[in-house]
C-alpha cells in the first residue's frame, strides 16, 4: 500500500498521523506527477491527495481512508468500542473540517495578499469564535487510557497546526491562551510520539516552501 501525500498537506498528515501511530505497513509517496496531474486523475478524478493506493484499487478523501485503515487494521485501536463515543469522534471531525478549517480560508488568502488589514482582522475574529467552540466540545470529549490519540485527535492536530501557525503569522500571539482545555489537548495530543513525528514534517516543509509564515520565529 502507498499514501500520496506531501509534508504539509493537513489532511494527508492526519493519514500519517493515524498510520505511524498504528505502525501500518503503508509506504508514504509524492503524488505521482504532482497535484492535479494527469497520472495523479487516474487514481483519483479531482487531482488531490490523500490518495491511498492498493494495488488494484485506491481510495481518496482522509477520512474514508482512515475509516478503512482502522477497520482493516484494528489494533491498536483508534476509536472507541462505544457507539456513542464511535458518533461523538465523528461529530468533533465534522467540526474540524466544516467550521475550523474553513475559518481559515481568508488567512490563506491573505499570504497571497488577497485579503487586506481589515479583512485579515474579521478572519481572525471568525478563527478565535471557533476556538471557543472547540473549547466546548473538546470539553465534553472524553478520552480512555487505552486510547492515547484516537483519529479525531490525529484529524484534528494538522489543522489546529494551522490554526497557531497563521493566528501567530497575522499578530495574535496565542490563539488558544484563554483555551485551557483546548491548550491542555494540544499539550498533550502533539506530545503522542506520531503527532510530533508529523507537526514537525509539517513545519519542514512549510518553512522551505513559504518561509515568511515562520519570520521571527
Amino acid at each position: 500500500m502507498q499514501l500520496y501525500s506531501s509534508a504539509f498537506s493537513p489532511y494527508a498528515a492526519r493519514c500519517r498521523i493515524q498510520i505511524h501511530h498504528k505502525q501500518l505497513p503503508v509506504e508514504i509517496v509524492a503524488p505521482p506527477g504532482g497535484l492535479g496531474s494527469a497520472q495523479l486523475k487516474a487514481k483519483n478524478p479531482i487531482g488531490k491527495i490523500p490518495v491511498l493506493d492498493l494495488g488494484d484499487k485506491t481510495l481518496a478523501e482522509s477520512w474514508a481512508i482512515m475509516e478503512y485503515l482502522e477497520a482493516r487494521f484494528p489494533e491498536p485501536a483508534m476509536r472507541p468500542a462505544n457507539a456513542f463515543e464511535q458518533a461523538k469522534l465523528q461529530e468533533l471531525v465534522r467540526f474540524t473540517d466544516l467550521n475550523l478549517a474553513t475559518a481559515m480560508f481568508p488567512l490563506f488568502r491573505a499570504l497571497r495578499g488577497a485579503v487586506g488589514p481589515e479583512g485579515v482582522a474579521e478572519a481572525l475574529t471568525a478563527l478565535q469564535a471557533q476556538l471557543q467552540v472547540l473549547e466546548l466540545l473538546l470539553a465534553r470529549k472524553t478520552r480512555s487510557a487505552a486510547l492515547p490519540l484516537d483519529l479525531a485527535d490525529a484529524a484534528l492536530l494538522p489543522v489546529m497546526f494551522y490554526a497557531r501557525l497563521l493566528a501567530k503569522h497575522f499578530g495574535k500571539t496565542d490563539c488558544l491562551a484563554t483555551l485551557p482545555v483546548t491548550s491542555s489537548w494540544w499539550q498533550q495530543s502533539s506530545a503522542v510520539p506520531a503527532g510530533a513525528k508529523v507537526l514537525a514534517e509539517m513545519e519542514a516543509g512549510l518553512r522551505a516552501a513559504i518561509p515568511v509564515l515562520f519570520a521571527g520565529a
